[in-house]
């Protein structure tokens, strides 16, 4: 009886309440976002949504699918900058784009290699060479030469001459002992701003020589032969000022070794004898006639 009365007090204060809640509005769950936005799901469609995820069992791992973002490939690309002209001159300030490289009218023609850059001895071997041939004379020299820039390099050359032959068709014997000549001279390297182990140049040698020879077993015909009406010349004494042009290349084969040609051609500046109207036929690091050639091993310091 008494729970029956209870409840019979308490139902007109539910029903106040029920009625006050129904005139009062609740608070905005999602504050600042639309209502109509927000999509209604009943709880049946929240069960049926998480049911529709399959479980994770065993070594399974969960795969997440990323939906990729849009690219534009219509957007331009970034400029690409550039650091050296087409002649591969440091720019001094980059530019962005090919056509402004187009800009660039001469090549600088500065060096590439700092001022010295090394040191190469060598010997010239061609007359030697030439002996197995059957050659009866010959020029052999040491040369050095400093490398600047790459660029020009100063040479010297230092050598022994030895004659003992039978020029003019065997009318006349030529006899001179080892004598000294000596060769100051450059080269010009074309290809300056290219790797060093390879050149192609020009250059110029001036040589000097004293030296002594004799004439002998002359016979007619001769251009020794009416000097002394068919005597020979037993020590003639000479000294003899000349220059050479030359056009060479040089190759690295292995390491420091190299090889190098040169083609020379001469030209006499002044020649004196202690016989008048007498030429030498062989003048020590010249040769017998104004072309030669030389063949040289060359070790890079």
């Amino acid at each position: 009886m008494r729970r029956l009365l209870s409840i019979l007090i308490l139902i007109p204060g539910l029903l106040s309440a029920l009625h006050i809640a129904a005139q009062e509005p609740l608070g905005d769950p999602f504050p600042g976002v639309p209502a109509d936005s927000i999509p209604y799901m009943s709880d049946r469609q929240y069960d049926a949504l998480f049911d529709s995820i399959p479980p994770v069992t065993g070594n399974q791992t969960l795969q997440i699918k990323v939906t990729p973002v849009d690219i534009d490939r219509d957007k331009p690309r970034q400029p690409v900058m550039h650091y050296y002209d087409k002649h591969g001159n440091q720019l001094e300030t980059p530019v962005r784009f090919l056509t402004d490289l187009d800009t660039v009218t001469s090549v600088r023609p500065g060096p590439k290699y700092p001022l010295y850059n090394g040191t190469s001895v060598g010997i010239n071997i061609f007359d030697p060479i030439m002996m197995i041939t059957g050659q009866r004379r010959f020029s052999i020299d040491l040369h050095a030469d400093v490398s600047l820039f790459n660029w020009i390099f100063p040479t010297v050359e230092l050598g022994i001459a030895r004659a003992d032959a039978y020029p003019e068709d065997g009318r006349t014997h030529i006899i001179m002992k080892p004598t000294l000549y000596g060769k100051v001279g450059f080269n010009y390297n074309f290809v300056y701003k290219s790797n060093p182990d390879f050149q192609i140049f020009l250059g110029f040698r001036a040589g000097y020589s004293s030296f002594h020879f004799a004439a002998t077993d002359l016979k007619s015909g001769s251009s020794y032969y009416d000097v002394y009406d068919g005597k020979p010349l037993d020590d003639v004494s000479c000294t003899s000022w000349y220059g050479q042009a030359l056009i060479g290349i040089k190759v690295k084969i292995y390491r420091r070794f190299a090889m190098g040609w040169t083609i020379r051609y001469g030209f006499k500046f002044r020649v004196r004898t202690s016989i008048d109207n007498v030429e030498p036929w062989f003048i020590p690091g010249y040769g017998t006639g104004p072309l030669n050639a030389t063949y040289s091993l060359i070790f890079n310091i």
